[in-house]
């Protein structure tokens, strides 16, 4: 038996129920997927695409710009998601070794798509601060009380939902092996620091790509 019993909490809402990550699927094809949505996530909230035009003009323009778009949005979900969590999963696996406690083979599949989960938290928060129209470079104590409050609310909230997401892949670790409790800690750690280094990488990525879309249309 793989999975353990977790009782339902409060914190499903954030880390999502049990039975989602339960039902996480350890097939490769089903991967596909979740390196597009990753992808698609990071291109289309790495800068407002609206404002900068992309995708208007005539229906060949942006039939082309589209396809280009999702090319590199396929191609930048792979580099997400493998390099950020393909080490933390082999770590995982290394510590249900050396602990004698059940870690399946295909955990890095398993967290890949556990981390393409969790890309879910963030849409509502980016697409207002990418997508609001609000110059938050601009806020500072001459704007309105208004504009403040809002900034400073966005910006706790995905702070905040930073953490959520190690939360998700933590609950994911907790219902799919038998890690105790430190080493599930000890793992969760180093996810930490490890996903801060591979974040500025995607981030350059995400950059690179964006210019890249943009001289060709």
């Amino acid at each position: 038996m793989n999975n353990i019993d977790i009782p339902a909490s409060p914190w499903d809402i954030f880390l999502f129920p049990i039975w989602v990550h339960r039902k996480i699927s350890v097939r490769l094809r089903s991967l596909l997927p979740a390196f597009l949505f990753v992808g698609c996530f990071d291109m289309f909230f790495y800068r407002n695409l609206v404002n900068a035009g992309l995708f208007n003009g005539d229906i060949l323009k942006f039939t082309g710009t589209f396809i280009v778009f999702l090319v590199l949005s396929l191609m930048i979900g792979v580099v997400d998601v493998v390099c950020t969590m393909l080490p933390i999963a082999e770590f995982a696996v290394i510590m249900g070794r050396r602990s004698e406690k059940y870690v399946s083979g295909r955990m890095p599949v398993i967290l890949m798509k556990s981390y393409a989960i969790s890309h879910i938290l963030f849409i509502v928060p980016t697409a207002i601060y990418v997508y609001s129209g609000i110059e938050w470079a601009s806020i500072d104590m001459s704007s309105s009380s208004q504009a403040r409050l809002l900034f400073s609310f966005i910006l706790v909230i995905m702070s905040f939902l930073a953490f959520v997401q190690l939360g998700v892949i933590y609950r994911t670790v907790s219902v799919r092996t038998r890690l105790q409790l430190f080493d599930k800690l000890i793992m969760i750690l180093v996810a930490y620091f490890w996903m801060q280094i591979s974040g500025g990488a995607v981030v350059y990525l995400e950059g690179l790509f964006s210019k890249i879309l943009e001289r060709l249309f």
